[in-house]
């Protein structure tokens, strides 16, 4: 271990501020990880982690001591810095004793590969890094393919957006930025149907055939979809009892996702009581 870090301005601590900022300056491929098991997830991912910063306290439980060990020997540089300093550097009201920088590279939609068939998840003018993070999860656990985000919506950098999505952004490509017509080219080219869920009208989800290829793009809670262009995309929605208001956008998102699965899992007699 290196010697301790404890002033605000040591080189480390400040790449560490640059990074959470989400500043211009910041190196563009670098992600802020922070808690337990986010940190797992990017160590489990056999991500780059440029550095990982520790208190003085980190590693005296099980499953500290065995990521402090993997990262020694897959040669991570760690230090230990001073509990005030790493209060300093988190933004969570209990911190855990640990951060890392985890180099995420940027995924462009024309290097994935083709998606025959395939679960994609659209944000569309999603502002909270919270509820992005959250949707990232949900995808990851419906085993959806990629999740794209237009211009306009919460980076999946964020580090609140990373926090929410419990580490499913290192296991999940995220395209971010994209226009509207470049999705639906996307779409297009991958015989993808898409899909925009919408709270008032459209198809009820469960009689949507959401078994081939489909892209379910969820829009903001506050303004739903700003170009014009989104309405020539067939609705989806989730029925709910009368009188209710329009569901929060990462509960929408994470139902939608699991009609699907659903629907798969019954086209393949996977769910019980189906037919093998």
């Amino acid at each position: 271990m290196a010697t301790l870090v404890a002033r605000t301005d040591h080189p480390l601590a400040k790449k560490i501020r640059l990074v959470a900022s989400r500043a211009r300056r910041a190196p563009p491929d670098l992600v802020l990880a922070e808690g337990i098991r986010v940190l797992e997830e990017a160590t489990r991912a056999r991500l780059e982690i440029d550095a990982v910063l520790l208190d003085e306290r980190f590693g005296a439980r099980p499953r500290e001591a065995t990521l402090i060990s993997t990262w020694s020997a897959r040669g991570v540089p760690i230090q230990r810095a001073a509990a005030r300093l790493m209060a300093s550097l988190s933004d969570v009201t209990t911190p855990q004793g640990a951060v890392a920088l985890v180099r995420v590279r940027r995924t462009s939609p024309d290097a994935l590969a083709p998606l025959p068939g395939a679960l994609v998840l659209c944000a569309c003018g999603i502002q909270d890094p919270g509820n992005l993070g959250t949707l990232v999860r949900a995808a990851a656990a419906a085993a959806a393919a990629v999740v794209c985000a237009t211009r306009g919506t919460a980076s999946a950098r964020n580090p609140k957006a990373v926090r929410a999505s419990a580490g499913a952004l290192f296991r999940i490509p995220v395209v971010e930025d994209l226009e509207p017509e470049q999705f639906l080219e996307f779409c297009r080219a991958r015989k993808l149907r898409a899909l925009r869920a919408d709270p008032g009208s459209g198809t009820p989800c469960w009689e949507a055939d959401l078994r081939r290829g489909t892209a379910l793009v969820v829009g903001s809670e506050a303004h739903g979809f700003p170009d014009a262009l989104w309405e020539s995309i067939p609705a989806v929605s989730i029925p709910m009892a009368a009188g209710s208001e329009s569901l929060n956008a990462a509960a929408a998102g994470a139902i939608l996702l699991f009609e699907a699965v659903r629907q798969r899992a019954a086209a393949a007699g996977r769910l019980r009581g189906g037919t093998r």
